[in-house]
């Protein structure tokens, strides 16, 4: 992966700068660009005629984040943009530039080609939460309910092979002591404990020693395991 995350067939996570995974690009000394939460594709001829074109311009969206600027604002998956900013896109090189121009909180305008029909959306860009930030590596380990935990690092989201977009605390090892007896399983995503998101494990450990001092029984989470959302009980042990 380059420095804005750009790979042979031309895939990109874009963040309305450049990527919506410039959580991987190592340059955050300048100005954050606005964040759109999509992840996108450039064509190719043949998609191009796949899809009714007599040429391949515009890029496509392979997927949009819940909740983000795209999402809020409308766009949808398979939507090919073809005006960004105000600016006609024919390029995935083209949407990069325009892209990277952009300031959180700038309301664009955005046509796409939709089923053979033009439409056009307003969005507003927004910064990236911590969620979309994390870079660094961290490994917490939870003894009483035999858990390890790891940041979504750009390592850790191609060794478990991750989808774009899935946000939260990875399970990287349980111990076989407590294997019969967590809900969780190595692979999965922790996405919030009740109720609210988390992106680090040192978040997780918090909440959970939190609830030990607090006397808990349990606490409400939600993960994300093979693509598909689900809560659970995690229960909390008293500390001796």
């Amino acid at each position: 992966m380059t420095l804005f995350g750009f790979k042979a067939l031309n895939r990109i996570a874009f963040s309305a700068i450049v990527i919506t995974l410039s959580i991987f690009a190592s340059d955050f000394a300048r100005a954050e660009s606005g964040f759109s939460g999509m992840y996108l594709q450039g064509i190719n001829p043949r998609i191009a005629t796949a899809i009714g074109l007599k040429e391949p311009k515009g890029v496509l969206i392979r997927d949009i984040a819940l909740g983000e600027p795209a999402d809020l604002a409308g766009l949808e998956r398979g939507d090919l943009i073809v005006e960004f900013a105000e600016q006609e896109i024919d390029t995935f090189k083209k949407l990069v530039a325009v892209a990277a121009k952009t300031k959180p909180g700038q309301v664009v305008e955005v046509q796409v080609l939709r089923r053979g029909r033009d439409k056009t959306f307003k969005m507003k860009l927004s910064k990236r939460s911590g969620a979309w930030k994390v870079r660094n590596g961290e490994i917490v380990a939870i003894p009483e309910i035999g858990l390890t935990l790891a940041s979504l690092t750009p390592k850790i989201r191609e060794r478990f092979d991750l989808r774009w977009g899935a946000l939260g605390v990875l399970v990287t090892l349980i111990d076989p002591a407590f294997a019969q007896s967590t809900p969780m399983e190595r692979g999965d995503v922790v996405v919030q404990i009740n109720q609210k998101g988390i992106w680090t494990p040192k978040q997780f450990e918090a909440k959970y020693r939190r609830a030990q001092k607090d006397g808990r029984e349990s606490l409400l989470i939600l993960i994300e395991r093979m693509g598909d959302f689900q809560f659970m009980l995690l229960p909390v042990k008293k500390p001796k």
